[in-house]
């Protein structure tokens, strides 16, 4: 679990990281390598598992459990569904866990008899891989194409930008303290919504349509749209965890995105942390690299939890466009790590 630290009398939030749920329970820094029988492929979102019977030097025979990257991940990293199959013998490679009682494990790779190496959060430099080529034939000029999140392999394997120093209100330092990360929404596979959406860790498709830019995102069943020059929110729009967004450009070619109209969600601010129908967010996208690469900053202001606007600044690159996972995901696979925390 995430170690949760407060102190009364500033009410600033704690680092908090925005993963699926928390890698603490694995060692990160460390490795180990077991040889066994594939006896199940969890093909499955958020995460994918698989379990594999080995056999100890004292002849006994141990089951264990390893948790690999999501399906999206997976699949840039050169993976197809049936590259590790059951009844394959493999050798597996992963960060173990911090009590050695659990036989559960991290995936780093999975190497099959006939050599093939398959990776879960990083193809190492050099490495024979399948890993496709997702470089981009051309740059965009006006936010179009595919795009992912730039980010460092431990931000990936914690989920990413830690949020710090967020003032809060005493209503929301007041939930703070009842954090539990077996609270989050999405272990019940309810989508997140924004801001958590504009820094969360695939990739995301561009399109746009004259007054309007549509959003996809990989592994995640959402469709956004940022309404250009107006309207304004129409009286008929019911309120949700996307919200309203407008968007306009300003005259560097800098798009500004105001969103607005929120239903009150829980964790909708960050993680542990709910939004209520006051919350707005104020984007700012702006293309760099010649068009291959976009610098991010978000505000989001919450009176009921936050007793200050809170900013977070992140960058984009663009990537070739790749098919998007359509696996729903599994609320049972989603909370399966439970299990073994």
């Amino acid at each position: 679990m995430y170690r949760f630290i407060f102190t009364v009398t500033s009410f600033f939030l704690p680092l908090l990281v925005q993963s699926h749920h928390s890698r603490a329970p694995f060692m990160l820094d460390d490795t180990f390598e077991t040889k066994g029988i594939v006896t199940e492929v969890a093909w499955q979102s958020p995460h994918v598992y698989l379990v594999v019977d080995t056999i100890t030097e004292n002849g006994a025979k141990e089951t264990w459990t390893f948790e690999g990257h999501s399906i999206a991940g997976l699949v840039g990293n050169g993976w197809e569904k049936n590259s590790i199959k059951v009844d394959d013998e493999v050798i597996m490679v992963a960060n173990p866990n911090r009590n050695p009682e659990k036989k559960f494990g991290l995936i780093d790779n999975v190497t099959r008899p006939d050599g093939a190496t398959f990776y879960s959060f990083r193809v190492p430099s050099g490495s024979a891989s399948n890993r496709p080529n997702r470089a981009p034939s051309e740059p965009s000029t006006d936010f179009s194409g595919t795009w992912s999140r730039v980010s460092t392999l431990q931000q990936a394997l914690v989920g990413g930008f830690g949020i710090t120093d967020w003032p809060v209100t005493a209503k929301g330092q007041a939930q703070l303290a009842e954090y539990d990360l077996r609270n989050d929404p999405q272990l019940d596979c309810v989508p997140v919504g924004i801001p958590a959406l504009i820094f969360y860790p695939y990739s995301t498709k561009w399109t746009r349509e004259n007054d309007k830019i549509f959003w996809e995102k990989d592994q995640h069943p959402i469709n956004r749209t940022i309404h250009l020059d107006g309207p304004p929110r129409p009286s008929s729009y019911k309120p949700d965890a996307l919200g309203y967004s407008i968007g306009k450009f300003e005259p560097d070619g800098t798009l500004v995105v105001e969103t607005t109209g929120f239903a009150p969600t829980a964790w909708g601010a960050t993680r542990g942390l709910d939004s209520s129908e006051q919350k707005r967010v104020t984007e700012r996208y702006r293309l760099t690299e010649d068009g291959f690469g976009m610098q991010v900053s978000y505000t989001i202001e919450d009176p009921v939890y936050l007793a200050e606007p809170a900013t977070q600044e992140g960058s984009y690159r663009k990537v070739s466009d790749h098919e998007f996972s359509n696996v729903p995901c599994d609320p049972e696979t989603a909370r399966r790590h439970l299990t073994f925390e």
